[in-house]
């Protein structure tokens, strides 16, 4: 009887390591992303982000979608239909924030260069209400 419940056990333990069907997300498994929107714009260089304050943010991508600060550290979160770009702007020496840099994933969380996403993002801005 223990050995019939030793097998079933082993069974079981096997049935719940099958996923049933394709990996949905990739989070650092190396994959580069795929950058596939309707509306891509025009690619904008990190070099052009970089040092942005807030309200140049805002005029460039519209409201971000997400805004987190801790302390001298802030993240702005921007969508667009093809990625989703991460601004990490810090506060140094009491002057505003500013952009040090960002970081960008397509709809499965795989990297992509922010330009591309940047520009997506910049044509697609949502308005400031």
């Amino acid at each position: 009887m223990k050995a019939a419940y030793g097998a079933l056990a082993a069974t079981l333990l096997l049935a719940g390591c099958q996923t049933g069907g394709p990996q949905e997300y990739s989070l650092g498994a190396g994959e580069k992303g795929v950058f596939s929107s309707r509306n891509a714009g025009t690619p904008i260089p990190a070099d052009r982000i970089k040092g942005l304050d807030e309200p140049q943010l805002v005029a460039l991508f519209g409201a971000p979608q997400f805004d987190r600060k801790d302390g001298t550290a802030r993240v702005l979160r921007y969508h667009s239909d093809a990625c989703t770009l991460f601004v990490s702007m810090y506060q140094r020496n009491g002057q505003p924030f500013k952009v040090e840099f960002a970081d960008a994933y397509d709809t499965h969380l795989r990297p992509l260069p922010p330009d591309q996403c940047a520009g997506s993002i910049a044509a697609q801005k949502k308005r400031v209400a």
